[in-house]
């Protein structure tokens, strides 16, 4: 039988996983603009095409959007 220490502590671990989620999320939405609009910004020069940066950055927001929306799916809609 769980204490009521080992459940806060289990609820505490739970609810820190999806916000990992989030901000794994935010950050690979930034490094897939980063990735689009540095070069025509002037941020920073790549070696690869602006086509294959446009993909790798376009692939980087489409599973960053992935991590978040995991993440608002567990802290918000899967409630216990």
């Amino acid at each position: 039988m769980e204490t009521h220490e080992e459940q806060t502590s289990r609820r505490q671990e739970s609810r820190y996983r999806p916000m990992g989620e989030l901000i794994r999320g935010l950050f690979f939405i930034l490094f897939g603009l980063f990735a689009i609009f540095a070069e025509k910004l002037g941020l920073a020069q790549f070696r690869i095409s602006p086509t294959t940066m446009s993909i790798a950055g376009a692939v980087l927001m489409i599973y960053g959007l992935f991590r978040v929306y995991n993440g608002v799916r567990k802290l918000f809609i899967n409630r216990n």
